[in-house]
């Protein structure tokens, strides 16, 4: 289970394995929404999305975060490897997971619709 001090925001539940849970927590002096869980159950980096940026697409990132634990939890199922792509396609958008300060920062491609 993630621990953490701060206030839970979000909870994200893989259907396909309901005991991984990640959390989505404001953090950086609320700069950041930040999940916690994923280094836990995957020993991947921490996922970053700017604050007003999740805010004005909450349920579009929920679905982001949701399908990027379940692609991790499968290819552990499988036991192989996973690392994050700089840049991917999801749902017909462009997105970007730059490291950044032991992070991954998620950000939208501002030029795909």
């Amino acid at each position: 289970m993630p621990d953490t001090d701060k206030a839970v925001f979000l909870q994200i539940q893989n259907s396909r394995q309901p005991d991984q849970i990640i959390n989505v927590i404001i953090e950086d002096g609320d700069a950041y929404f930040e999940t916690r869980g994923l280094k836990g159950l995957f020993d991947v980096d921490e996922i970053r999305i700017e604050r007003n940026e999740f805010l004005l697409s909450m349920e579009e990132y929920a679905m982001l975060l949701a399908f990027l634990l379940e692609t991790m939890s499968e290819a552990q199922a499988l036991n192989l490897p996973y690392s994050y792509m700089d840049n991917f396609e999801y749902e017909g958008r462009r997105y970007s997971l730059i490291r950044q300060n032991g992070h991954r920062v998620l950000k939208k491609d501002d030029q795909s619709q």
